[in-house]
């Protein structure tokens, strides 16, 4: 750590290369279209006024950049990450360590060419970057990133110091009111790595993920069909023909194979573009993430932050025993961890769902009025469009309908199979129609718990309770009344009383 303060506490500034960079980003600010337009007009001007304006533009462009680098320095003095920058104006920024939610390395193709990296830092009071820090050395930014872990750890061990102090008085006056342990203070823990993604586990996310993307293809497909039917060794039917029907029935199926294939490859190819070599290691109490063949990424946050633990899970991804884990933290520095198997899951449930707040079994069910609700609303809607397109479609717009019995069993299942469970100190909630979305969350990590009603709700003495941490919600509807408000009581309770780190 000192040697980290030492390399940052003078002025640093970002690599001379940067200006290329800034230039870069100024142009894409100003926009492809802006750019587009200016072309078009300066071609039509002499030649000798191109040989001037071009080169002018270029000149204001590159000072600009050159001045906003020289402006720009940033250092760590005193536990505060200290920025200036600004070109007309000078602003000045300063960031508490401890209030830093993370510092994300990221290495892009260009930044891997010159060997420098982009360094975003997000704080606790902003949904995105603070700022970044365009293109510096990775020795500077891993120092960074390092001093802000210290800092998020020294704050946790004075949080625990201070809770013990305030927990060595009791209060008689005040019934209820439990008296507070002290907690001890928090231990370094051995770094260690906590996955890593092979080749072959990379082929089965890219294989396991929706093929969505291949309807990206089709464009391109319909346009060289003659081409590509002609490369065929059979005759193919013509949609102008005598029998259209044929085309349609061999066509269809055809075009949907090839978007399949097609979304399939794009998939893989995403996947093991941006997540190669992925890796998570658990330095002291802070997680480090990072991925990437062509531009690589690094994302490190403090154990502390994180809000809540997500799951998904589709059925290409049940068949190969995986999921996508998520670890929401505020900001952009979330921890997205896709193929992680069930030990890699329970390993990252020990690590920031505490013991006491772990959910074992998720017994409790909402209301199954919601499918009567969804259901009369689904008519209401298919009965106004079968009425008001009766005389464009005819007897077709009936099929509109169909959308009601669709909506109740969909709805029916959504219902049956919803799950959330409590104990004292946490709270879970799974949902599942195809795929499967699971909720976990330490309710110490809630900054408000609200109960709102419906007029369908409040006839029926139902509510539905949303628990608001720093990053999201975790809702839970159609709950009798006086079970929301419990469990209302329950987290604001929890909130007030525990003494541990919440971010």
């Amino acid at each position: 750590m000192s040697s980290d303060l030492q390399l940052l506490a003078e002025p640093q500034r970002q690599s001379p290369l940067a200006v290329v960079f800034l230039a870069l980003r100024t142009l894409r600010q100003v926009g492809i279209a802006q750019i587009v337009v200016a072309v078009l007009f300066i071609s039509r001007l002499p030649t000798a006024a191109l040989l001037l304006i071009v080169p002018l533009v270029g000149l204001v462009i590159l000072g600009f950049s050159l001045l906003a680098w020289w402006r720009y320095t940033f250092l760590v003095a005193d536990g505060e990450l200290r920025v200036t920058k600004g070109v007309l104006s000078q602003d000045k920024l300063t960031v508490p360590l401890d209030r830093v939610q993370s510092v994300s390395i990221q290495q892009r193709f260009l930044h891997r060419l010159v060997g420098l990296v982009n360094v975003s830092v997000d704080t606790a009071g902003t949904s995105e970057a603070e700022f970044e820090i365009d293109a510096v050395d990775r020795s500077i930014a891993e120092a960074l990133q390092r001093l802000a872990a210290d800092g998020a750890r020294a704050a946790a061990n004075t949080a625990a110091s201070a809770a013990g102090q305030v927990g060595s008085f009791d209060n008689p006056g005040v019934p209820g009111l439990p008296h507070v342990q002290p907690p001890a203070p928090v231990a370094p823990v051995v770094e260690r790595q906590i996955l890593q993604r092979s080749v072959r586990r990379l082929i089965t996310i890219g294989l396991t993920r929706p093929a969505f993307a291949g309807f990206a293809f089709i464009f391109p497909l319909l346009t060289f069909g003659d081409e590509l039917t002609g490369l065929l060794p059979i005759d193919v039917p013509e949609i102008d023909g005598p029998d259209p029907a044929l085309w349609m029935l061999w066509f269809l199926p055809v075009i949907a194979a090839l978007l399949a294939m097609a979304g399939f490859l794009a998939n893989l190819l995403q996947t093991v573009i941006t997540e190669w070599n992925l890796s998570l290691t658990l330095r002291d109490r802070g997680l480090l993430r990072e991925a990437g063949l062509i531009s690589r990424a690094s994302t490190a946050t403090n154990l502390d932050r994180v809000q809540r633990l997500e799951v998904r899970r589709n059925p290409l991804e049940a068949r190969f025993s995986i999921q996508r884990v998520t670890l929401p933290t505020i900001g952009e520095g979330d921890l997205n961890l896709p193929g992680a198997d069930e030990a890699e899951l329970q390993e990252l449930r020990s690590l920031v769902i505490d013991d006491d707040a772990r959910v074992p079994v998720l017994d409790r069910r909402v209301s199954p009025k919601s499918v009567f609700l969804v259901t009369r609303n689904t008519a209401v809607v298919a009965l106004l469009l079968a009425i008001g397109l009766f005389f464009p479609l005819g007897a077709w717009s009936l099929l509109f309908l169909l959308m009601v019995p669709w909506a109740w069993a969909a709805e029916r299942r959504s219902n049956r199979l919803m799950r959330w469970g409590l104990v004292r100190d946490g709270i879970a909630k799974h949902e599942q129609f195809v795929n499967v979305f699971t909720q976990e969350m330490m309710l110490r990590k809630v900054n408000g718990a609200a109960i709102r009603q419906s007029l369908f709700e409040r006839k029926r003495d139902l509510a539905t309770l949303h628990l608001q941490t720093a990053d999201g919600t975790v809702s839970v509807g159609m709950l009798p009344l006086d079970e929301a408000k419990a469990v209302r009581d329950q987290a604001l309770m929890i909130t007030e009383t525990n003494t541990k780190a919440w971010m």
